[in-house]
């Protein structure tokens, strides 16, 4: 299969990296995050999304059959989809997400009793994070009509 490359990148026109370490590196890194996504289902502490948007981003580049796969998924999918095409929250996605931080930030207070630095730290990323998913556009609607209405772009490998 002859493919167009260009010259002065070191992916080819489809986004997949030429060099097949950086390849196995992306896949790596997607199936981590992938995993941690998973646990994330069953522990509120970690956003599920969140993970999987990452997930897909390195699965784009080095298999996109995975990615594909991600965006079928029936609860999940939309919300990443959403995100990646346009940017978009939810307000419950961004709602679930404040509280799982904000779970996350008392969980570790509390079991693992931090050092007042640690503790500074950790509280003003998760301040700048929610900031950030506070101004997160969102979508005119959270039904999910209206997420497929906007989605109609399909991932090619």
């Amino acid at each position: 299969m002859i493919e167009a490359m260009d010259a002065n990148k070191s992916e080819n026109v489809t986004g997949e990296p030429r060099n097949s370490a950086v390849r196995g590196g992306l896949m790596a890194l997607g199936w981590l995050l992938f995993a941690l996504g998973l646990i994330g289902i069953f522990l509120p502490v970690l956003p599920t999304t969140v993970f999987w948007i990452g997930a897909v981003w390195c699965w784009s580049r080095s298999a996109p059959h995975l990615t594909r796969r991600i965006l079928a998924h029936p609860h999940f999918g939309e919300p990443v989809r959403l995100f990646l095409e346009q940017g978009k929250m939810s307000r419950q996605g961004k709602g679930w997400a404040f509280a799982g931080m904000t779970l996350g930030f008392f969980l570790l207070q509390w079991l693992g009793q931090p050092g007042i630095w640690l503790s500074t730290g950790m509280g003003l990323v998760l301040v700048l994070v929610a900031v950030w998913l506070w101004r997160r556009p969102e979508p005119l609607s959270d039904s999910p009509e209206y997420l497929r209405a906007g989605s109609e772009t399909d991932i090619a490998d």
